[in-house]
């Protein structure tokens, strides 16, 4: 009876997650979860480092610029490139390259030379990573399971990168506070080891047809990214809902979470609650990615994307008025599963809507409007925290996503009924 009742419940998952059913995305997403846990251990870490030694919410905001100013700049080029060569040795070479970064970062704090321009370089060298691994992660999702399971794989990946901001930033404020923040780095970097063997092991399934060049420059490809983004009407009111919950909303909270922390709250940075901060925002994740697999299949997307958007910055508005701990722990659960029904169901309408021969730089498109942008909100939020206050700060960019949401869905109703 015991096994007849994993069994049904095995099946009730793959159910749910049907990307599941294919065993090399179940390798892939397996070690993705292990290094998405070190990723977040080195994130909470490197905000925890930078308030701790400067006190300054533009320190934060300056972390955050570095690490977009290359993403911004070459993210469109990521698209092309994923477009054209195996996407699983690319992504080997990029897991690669984080890791080396993360123990270079190791070593430096080690010995004591972390200074804050040694994070703001690493940053700037891990967004030069993320404007290649960010569209091709993406685009390989759909080489493993094809288009019927795309929306539960695009679901999963967002889970276990939020599945990982449960587990990551609770451990990493311990780990930073008790044996300091180059263990935290050591962490990161030991965690891609998990994601290069899952890439070693991973075949890419027959029907997926190989990356070629089409004969054009890399210029040229960027050029028919935007002629493509010219031409869909429906992509571009997408990827601007995704732009305006990136700046206004994700870039935002992310920067200012550490201030939120000590200015809102009262948790000192060495206040192991500081970590269930991100866990609560995790736990809606996982929230947020069921219902999107959960509802796969229901016809909704384009009104997920607008109502994940306008709950957001709904929750967004809530936690600028809140000073209390466990009150902000469960808007925060709001604010991820939020965000995650915002941004996973517009990643799958977007590659949904995209030719093939085009899915990688339509992919690189939506990671342009969601990270590429971030680092203008994290100045803005830096900013405008620094000299109004947290709780400003959050209202101005929480009112913008609002206004922005509500100004799509009355201009392209459309998009709203999109399948």
């Amino acid at each position: 009876m015991r096994q007849r009742g994993l069994a049904l419940t095995a099946l009730r998952i793959t159910t749910t997650f049907g990307a599941l059913r294919h065993p090399a995305y179940r390798i892939f997403w397996a070690g993705s979860c292990t290094s998405f846990i070190g990723t977040w251990i080195q994130n909470v870490a490197i905000g925890l480092y930078i308030y701790d030694h400067t006190g300054s919410k533009q320190a934060l905001g300056a972390v955050g610029l570095a690490s977009g100013i290359p993403t911004t700049a070459l993210l469109l080029f990521g698209g092309v490139l994923a477009d054209r060569v195996d996407k699983r040795r690319l992504l080997f070479l990029t897991q690669s390259l984080y890791a080396l970064n993360a123990l270079a970062l190791a070593g430096l704090a080690a010995f004591g030379r972390a200074e804050t321009l040694h994070v703001v370089i690493v940053s700037f060298v891990n967004g030069l990573i993320f404007a290649i691994d960010g569209p091709t992660r993406q685009a390989f999702v759909y080489d493993l399971v094809g288009p019927e399971d795309l929306a539960t794989g695009v679901a999963l990946q967002s889970a276990s990168f939020n599945a990982a901001r449960i587990i990551g930033p609770a451990l990493g404020s311990v780990v930073y506070v008790t044996l300091g923040a180059e263990w935290c780095f050591l962490t990161n970097a030991a965690s891609f080891g998990a994601v290069l063997i899952a890439l070693a092991l991973v075949r890419t399934p027959q029907h997926t047809s190989p990356g070629r060049s089409d004969g054009i420059s890399a210029l040229g490809g960027v050029r028919a990214s935007l002629g493509y983004l010219r031409t869909s009407q429906s992509t571009r009111t997408i990827l601007l809902l995704t732009g305006a919950a990136s700046v206004f909303g994700m870039s935002v909270y992310q920067t200012l979470m550490p201030a939120i922390a000590l200015d809102s709250l009262g948790i000192s940075e060495s206040d192991t609650r500081y970590g269930l901060l991100f866990s609560a925002i995790g736990v809606g994740s996982l929230i947020g990615a069921y219902i999107v697999g959960r509802n796969a299949d229901a016809g909704r997307r384009g009104l997920a994307v607008f109502g994940g958007a306008a709950a957001f910055a709904v929750a967004l508005l809530a936690l600028s008025q809140i000073h209390v701990y466990t009150l902000a722990l469960l808007v925060l659960t709001a604010v991820g599963m939020a965000a995650v029904t915002q941004l996973a169901t517009a990643n799958t309408l977007t590659q949904v809507l995209a030719p093939d021969g085009m899915r990688a730089r339509a992919v690189s498109l939506h990671m342009f409007a969601m990270g590429g942008l971030q680092p203008f909100g994290a100045l803005m939020a830096g900013t405008i925290g620094q000299r109004y206050g947290v709780s400003m700060a959050l209202m101005v960019g929480a009112s913008a996503l609002l206004m922005v949401t509500v100004f799509l869905a009355v201009r392209r109703p459309d998009v709203v009924r999109l399948a």
